[in-house]
């Protein structure tokens, strides 16, 4: 496969861009600044902004999936609004350059996934990074009309690390609990992202990303 890889020298994107070369694939990482991803066979590095959906669709072309790893991290400057001012360039883009699969890094604690956490978790996501999670959940809200082959992932709580245990996916619907705050690596992150970039099975489905024991179904 040939993956664009946006994020890509963040905590999960370089895992993503390393794993991907290590399984084969050919990768294409945007970036804002190219002098800080190390330089590998496989790998074309590519500098653009997330506001130029132009360059975007070029830097995409010929890649078989795209996966968006970018996101703020706390405390955020106002007003927060980098998902819903640069997602809906993003997929166009995607589209445009013929891409057959869309993989979106969001958050356990965005839009209705916060119900599923614990008391503690509940009380981070109002708190901490509200700002951040809300501007994530209103952009996601254009995710089911752009007619693309797109998969929200939500992972849990993730810390670095090496790739451990392979983590559980289970779609939103099927999770009544994450309890406590369950944590995974960025590095098995990635790997999943991976996995769930090539399996079309997963194409317009909203996942969590978690341990084994990090999740409770659905009562009844």
């Amino acid at each position: 496969m040939k993956i664009a890889v946006l994020g890509a020298t963040g905590h999960i994107g370089r895992h993503v861009v390393s794993q991907a070369l290590g399984r084969g694939h050919e990768v294409v990482a945007y970036v804002r600044n190219p002098g800080a991803v190390e330089r590998r066979a496989g790998l074309t590095v590519v500098q653009g902004s997330l506001d130029d959906q132009a360059a975007m669709a070029d830097a995409f072309t010929g890649s078989d999936a795209v996966i968006s790893c970018i996101g703020l991290r706390p405390p955020a400057k106002k007003p927060v609004d980098l998902m819903q001012r640069t997602l809906p360039l993003i997929t166009s883009a995607a589209k445009e350059a013929g891409a057959q699969r869309f993989v979106l890094v969001s958050a356990f604690g965005v839009a209705e996934t916060a119900a599923k956490g614990s008391l503690l978790a509940r009380s981070i996501f109002s708190t901490i990074v509200a700002s951040i999670f809300r501007d994530k959940a209103l952009s996601e809200q254009i995710l089911p009309a752009i007619g693309f082959n797109w998969t929200t992932v939500y992972p849990v709580n993730l810390k670095e690390g090496k790739n451990g245990p392979k983590a559980v996916v289970k779609p939103l619907d099927q999770v009544g609990k994450i309890p406590e705050l369950p944590t995974l690596t960025f590095a098995t992150t990635a790997s999943t992202l991976l996995d769930i970039a090539a399996n079309d099975a997963m194409s317009g489905r909203r996942v969590f990303i978690t341990t084994e024991k990090g999740w409770k179904p659905v009562a009844g």
